[in-house]
């Protein structure tokens, strides 16, 4: 393995600590250093583009819009007409989407000034 990435691995001699009389066992015959014959070339500068997520800017546009809209309608009195579950729905669904689109309008003006 080593030796596919150009690295030449060559084996530690043990010498005689242990001890032990007699010569050490051959080890294995030395692997020849892989050189490349040509180098790959160097890849062209690469310029990174640091876009905005859209879908987070969304869903956090949603999120301060309905609890924008749940602060709102529940903090007027319910008429007899609409009762207060009825306006807290319209409120958090019409904010939900209004913040949704500021949310993703908010990321795409970042994303123009940047480019």
């Amino acid at each position: 393995m080593a030796e596919s990435k150009g690295l030449s691995v060559s084996p530690i001699d043990e010498d005689d600590t242990t001890g032990a009389a007699g010569p050490a066992e051959p080890s294995e015959p030395e692997a020849p250093e892989v050189t490349p014959e040509a180098e790959a070339p160097e890849p062209a500068g690469y310029r990174l583009r640091r876009a905005p997520r859209y879908r987070a800017f969304g869903f956090t546009g949603v999120l301060v819009g309905v609890l924008l809209g749940a602060v709102l309608a529940l903090s007027f009195e319910a008429t007899s007409t609409y009762s207060e579950r009825t306006i807290l729905g319209y409120f958090v669904a019409i904010f939900g989407l209004l913040g949704a689109l500021f949310g993703c309008g908010l990321a795409v003006l970042l994303d123009r000034r940047k480019g």
